[in-house]
């Protein structure tokens, strides 16, 4: 629950970030406006300053049409902002319902693990490969849009400053709106900086006291471009003939201009919406991601239970081998006893044939056969998890003896030549064999069980 949460809130970071990455832009493209249209609006406030005292009917028009101004920019910057709150509201629930129906297909998902991996990898890819693409590609219409603006606006001061002598202050206010009205930052700025003259609108006296002290500020911003201004103004009064001409080819740009911006505006949102689609595409590979990261985790646990029991069978092997290494080792020393023992019976034949010749006593029994090993029964392997080693009886070696042997051979037989001591008949080869067996399969139960 932890984890779905804190998708949720990065999901919305995401968001966010990239809605706040967009009015950056939007920012920096109007500062740039506003501070271009004041570096070039600042050149003819000589002239402006003239015009202005010397007739209060057009000081009168400049007030009513910047109070006018201020209402249309307040108006569209509200609607403007009303409408961003509801998109931004509405793409919000989009994201938390589809995250909702992520959630509800995770149990599907998970029957198809490996193809997941797969599509979650190229998707992976192809959303770094789109993002990376789109940056780029409203990088690119940022910059551009920036540098038609600067070259509109330094167009648009050209021509405010060829016909200045004329209607400057009207024509440079109208330039001013539109120019405001092509970009919602710059409306924002143009509104904070027209709020100190819509709040002393309601007086004309003070008005017109406040635009001198306005203007008397600007004349000393400006002093420092004073020659520069004096010597546009000299370069305006020569170039005035063909200000009507240079006004024409200003409007055809300007609506060049206007359709340039519309098929920016059009591919921005084209790329906003691509970049949303690509962001709930990644969010859901993550979410797969997270869910392979939780059954890779199991896997790990069940393989190093594994590891652990192969760990304790290979143990118990070793422990088998080390019994049956110690069995056989037993069964090495029998048979080295059984040797000597023929060696002694070989000697004491050899002994009989030197002797001067017994009578011929009567046969011996037959000596019986050698107890066969039990054998083994049939028992059904348990599935310990333990991994077992085959094994295989020892054989019972076969009792060295003769028939045709004369008591007097079964009679010194019973007696060891070396020590004359009784052999003892139970542990003979054949009985030997019989307790390795035993033992090896009573072993063997053991490890089974």
């Amino acid at each position: 629950m932890t984890r779905e949460n804190t998708n949720k809130h990065y999901s919305l970071r995401k968001l966010k970030k990239g809605t706040a990455s967009v009015a950056v832009a939007l920012s920096v493209l109007g500062a740039g406006l506003a501070s271009q249209t004041e570096v070039k609006a600042e050149a003819p406030r000589e002239v402006t300053e003239e015009l202005v005292n010397s007739n209060p009917v057009l000081l009168n028009k400049r007030i009513n049409k910047l109070q006018e101004d201020l209402a249309n920019k307040e108006q569209e910057s509200k609607e403007t902002i009303d409408t961003l709150n509801k998109i931004l509201d509405e793409t919000v629930k989009d994201k938390i319902a589809k995250e909702q129906e992520s959630k509800e297909t995770i149990g599907t998902l998970n029957k198809i693990l490996d193809e997941t991996v797969k599509d979650k990898i190229a998707k992976e890819q192809e959303s770094k490969e789109t993002i990376g693409t789109l940056n780029k590609i409203l990088d690119e219409t940022v910059k551009d849009k920036i540098a038609k603006e600067q070259e509109s606006k330094e167009a648009i001061g050209a021509l405010k400053a060829d016909v200045a002598k004329k209607d400057q202050a009207n024509k440079i206010l109208e330039a001013s709106r539109k120019r405001t009205n092509r970009d919602l930052e710059a409306a924002r700025n143009a509104k904070k900086a027209t709020e100190a003259a819509l709040a002393d609108a309601n007086a004309k006296a003070e008005k017109l006291q406040e635009d001198k002290q306005i203007l008397e500020a600007s004349r000393k911003r400006t002093n420092r471009d004073l020659e520069a201004a004096r010597n546009a103004k000299k370069a305006t009064e020569a170039a005035l003939a063909d200000a009507n001409a240079k006004a024409e080819k200003l409007q055809e740009e300007k609506q060049i201009l206007e359709a340039s911006r519309k098929r920016t505006n059009r591919d921005l949102e084209a790329a906003r919406n691509a970049k949303k689609a690509t962001e709930a595409a990644l969010a859901d590979a993550n979410a797969k991601a997270e869910k392979l990261q939780e059954e890779k985790q199991i896997l790990e646990a069940s393989r190093k239970r594994t590891n652990r029991d192969l760990e304790a069978a290979r143990n118990a092997k070793k422990e088998v081998e080390a019994e049956l290494a110690k069995l056989k080792a037993e069964a090495e020393a029998l048979k080295e006893q059984l040797a000597k023992q023929a060696q002694e019976i070989e000697k004491l034949k050899d002994s009989k044939e030197t002797s001067p010749k017994a009578p011929e006593a009567p046969k011996a029994p037959e000596a019986p056969e050698a107890p066969k090993a039990p054998e083994k029964p049939e028992v059904a392997p348990k599935d310990s998890g333990k991994s077992t080693m085959p094994w295989t009886a020892l054989t019972p070696a076969k009792p060295i003896a003769k028939a045709n042997m004369s008591s007097t051979d079964v009679k010194k037989d019973s007696q060891l030549p070396s020590t004359g001591e009784a052999t003892n008949p139970f542990f003979t080869a054949a009985a030997m064999s019989v307790m390795a067996s035993a033992g090896v399969l009573a072993l063997k139960r053991k490890e089974e069980n």
